[in-house]
């Protein structure tokens, strides 16, 4: 009888050892996917800012002239930056 029960122990606690060994690769496996997303949401804020930017130096270029394109390109920047941050 000892024996099934040193056998029991020794079997629950490689199971034990198992789950846990599961649990960290889990764990590691979700920090990477929440690393990557965090990058994505960086590269789609950079992207709206670029794009509010071209944007905006376009109209500012159109209806104000040649002094509009630059203010134009940072209001857009500003607008594409907010966009972004809202997505």
């Amino acid at each position: 009888m000892a024996y099934g029960l040193v056998g029991l122990k020794d079997d629950l606690e490689k199971d034990a050892m198992q789950g846990m060994g599961d649990l960290a690769e889990q764990q590691r496996r979700d920090n990477r996917l929440e690393d990557q997303m965090e990058q994505a949401e960086k590269q789609q804020s950079m992207q709206m800012a670029g794009t509010g930017a071209a944007v905006g130096a376009m109209a500012g270029a159109q209806y104000g002239g040649s002094a509009g394109g630059p203010w134009g390109a940072v209001i857009g920047a500003g607008i594409g930056l907010v966009a972004g941050e809202l997505m």
